[in-house]
């Protein structure tokens, strides 16, 4: 279990920096990015998995690593073989991408408020910010596609820095619990050690 969550550790810190370089790319350069937009996503793809197809040929372990990596692939070269005939389903999909993702970290903001009183409520704004960008780029109600693109770049480079932060917060609180199963453990043996000192004059006098 653990290695698995390291495989899917490596996968996050991914996608957050492919989303915040690619929101960054559209942001910068709407007109030319606006051609290119499959292009990039086309190669992300590829990117990630070529990455988790490598991962797999490398340490020949977890065959979901493989199957994902290429299926990725697959999906990678779809998209830049066809990238004219497909743009605007690429934005609207990278909508519901961002829709559907700051809906999900919506949720675990309210999950991880107990835990982290002074963060949760930076993940909450951030997740309704998401999802509101990903609605306005799946209805696009802009007279030009450039502003559309910058409005997404916005929303990729929002999504990355909310998954930052849960990121973040899932590794703070996974430090927590270990550090409170660790803490029970040196409880336990120490009152394990005091109570064989306890017993054993009563052994040794009989």
């Amino acid at each position: 279990m653990k290695k698995i969550l390291t495989e899917i550790k490596k996968y996050s810190i991914i996608l957050i920096i492919v989303c915040a370089v690619l929101g960054a790319l559209l942001v910068a350069f709407p007109d030319r990015m606006l051609a290119y937009t499959s292009l990039f996503i086309g190669g992300a793809f590829i990117a990630c998995g070529v990455f988790a197809v490598i991962s797999y040929l490398v340490k020949k372990r977890y065959t979901f690593t493989l199957t994902l990596g290429i299926i990725a692939v697959v999906s990678g070269l779809i998209i830049c073989l066809a990238y004219k005939q497909i743009i605007s389903v690429i934005v609207f999909l990278m909508g519901i991408f961002l829709l559907v993702g700051g809906l999900v970290n919506l949720v675990n903001s309210f999950y991880v408020a107990a835990a982290m009183p002074h963060s949760w409520i930076v993940t909450t704004v951030l997740s309704v910010a998401s999802v509101a960008l990903g609605i306005v780029s799946m209805t696009d109600p802009f007279d030009t596609q450039n502003t559309l693109v910058q409005f997404l770049g916005i929303g990729l480079i929002l999504f990355a820095v909310l998954d930052l932060i849960a990121y973040i917060q899932v590794r703070d609180i996974a430090h927590k619990v270990k550090k409170k199963i660790q803490d029970q453990r040196d409880a336990n043996g120490s009152i394990a050690v005091s109570y064989t000192h306890l017993t054993l004059p009563t052994i040794c006098s009989v």
